[in-house]
């Protein structure tokens, strides 16, 4: 019956001591193997003192002959505020401002889905489908800058439980999400939470690309009221993982599930960003890990 097969979603619950590791190069495939098993259950993993050689923490998740993702901002992206490596830099990311939660480049039609923050901190691409974004820390801020991060995929699970036709809205009801730079110009049309039959496959999120809403006027209160009440869940503190970087440390998180923020802050903080495809990242798992079906 439908009762005996319902699996009933609870709240998300975010412990911080779930996702953490200490890199021993002394036991990689063990790292690795940490690794996969932390993005498969949680959506993202952070790991403290693996160094500041970015080349050589990109090897850590892509297979032979593999490469990153290259987007708009180039190939690694440098998040500082005095940015000289990186293109189309005018935009929120290359200040000290508090950014809130959102998921990268959701106005593109595949946005990166692995993303690296190394205490440096990297971006996404726009060319092939990504899934994975790495941000590795190079120098923390003198004050602020932790990075909060929550799987919005859990909290869409959740929201069918609680709200049923807040969760119909947000997946049926086409949203447009468009980024215009001086130089720079994308659109996506699609709903914020975007699902496979039963499954979701990719929540796009961010408030400062989400373009004014198009869609009939009878339809808006009740829209804003399902964005209001998933984003309720969002900003629920149980839900969130609170984050700083020290330098070389990264985390590593699947960019088509969880959304990221980052507090103001002071001093010369620098983060790296890197873009995987999700299918490079897995496979190099594939190679090392004990669980094939990681």
């Amino acid at each position: 019956s439908y009762r005996e097969n319902r699996i009933e979603a609870k709240k998300p619950e975010a412990k911080l001591e779930d996702i953490e590791l200490i890199y021993n190069k002394n036991q990689y495939e063990t790292y690795l193997n940490n690794c996969a098993e932390r993005l498969k259950k949680f959506g993202l993993v952070v790991v403290r003192q693996r160094g500041l050689d970015t080349e050589e923490l990109i090897q850590d998740f892509l297979p032979s002959g593999a490469s990153v993702v290259s987007t708009h901002f180039g190939r690694i992206e440098d998040l500082r505020t005095d940015n000289t490596t990186n293109q189309n830099t005018d935009q929120l990311g290359y200040t000290d401002a508090a950014i809130n939660l959102h998921t990268d480049q959701p106005f593109i039609a595949d946005p990166p889905g692995m993303l690296i923050l190394k205490c440096f901190s990297f971006y996404t691409s726009f060319f092939m489908s990504i899934g994975m974004q790495l941000l590795q820390c190079i120098r923390r801020a003198d004050t602020g800058g932790s990075n909060t991060l929550v799987n919005a995929c859990d909290a869409a699970l959740y929201l069918r439980e609680i709200d049923p036709n807040a969760y119909y809205l947000l997946t049926t009801v086409p949203v447009h999400f468009h980024r215009k730079q001086k130089q720079f110009e994308s659109i996506h049309i699609g709903p914020i939470i975007e699902t496979n039959v039963d499954e979701i496959k990719q929540v796009r999120h961010s408030y400062f690309t989400l373009a004014p809403f198009r869609f009939p006027f009878w339809l808006t209160t009740a829209y804003y009221k399902a964005y209001r009440t998933y984003a309720s869940i969002l900003y629920d503190p149980q839900c969130q993982y609170k984050v700083t970087l020290n330098s070389g440390d990264f985390v590593l998180y699947d960019n088509y599930k969880m959304l990221h923020a980052r507090e103001a802050f002071t001093g010369p903080r620098h983060l790296r960003g890197i873009y995987f495809r999700q299918i490079d990242v897995w496979k190099k798992f594939e190679n090392y890990t004990k669980d094939k079906n990681v």
